[in-house]
């Protein structure tokens, strides 16, 4: 009689019995509600939770309204940075007048600049805003001889506009 070779693997030791342990075969899943169930699933559920708040903060931090910053506007003027983005708190200087589709006003910045600004009323409604009352303002910053403005102050803006700009006034924006 031959001897049959065991199949047992060198170096592993042998099993109480060389019956086969038999498992219950996996019953299939059903339903998409069950895909959490898993560490892997829980992984990749919160991954896409993470990820979705990620999205979202970044859509909060990058559609924040630029902050006031009459130091740059200052540093700007100085430098006579025509085109440079600003954006400030104004006092106006004297009552609004209207030229050739634009409403032009004189305000004063918080370190005492005064600046001009050209708002196009084809493009915006009118800011009804007086002598002595604040406005916010974001536009594109223009050095004349002996004279600063802004303009740009609209949401449709032109080919040499190249964001918008806008007024705040009494809690409305006029762009």
């Amino acid at each position: 009689m031959a001897r049959s070779r065991s199949r047992r693997r060198p170096g592993r030791p042998a099993a109480a019995s060389d019956a086969r342990v038999r498992r219950e075969p996996r019953r299939p899943r059903t339903g998409g509600a069950a895909w959490w169930r898993g560490p892997r699933g829980l992984l990749a559920g919160l991954g896409g939770l993470l990820g979705l708040g990620l999205l979202v903060a970044a859509a909060i931090w990058f559609n924040q309204p630029p902050r006031p910053d009459a130091n740059a506007v200052r540093a700007a003027i100085q430098d006579k940075r025509t085109g440079a983005e600003v954006t400030f708190t104004g006092t106006v200087v004297s009552d609004p007048t209207n030229d050739g589709g634009h409403e032009r006003m004189l305000v004063t910045d918080q370190l005492g600049d005064t600046l001009e600004l050209d708002y196009n009323v084809t493009l915006g409604r009118v800011v009804p805003v007086h002598r002595g009352e604040q406005l916010l303002v974001h536009g594109q910053l223009y050095v004349d001889p002996g004279q600063a403005g802004v303009h740009c102050l609209h949401a449709q803006t032109s080919r040499g506009c190249p964001q918008p700009g806008w007024i705040q006034y009494r809690g409305t924006t006029y762009e």
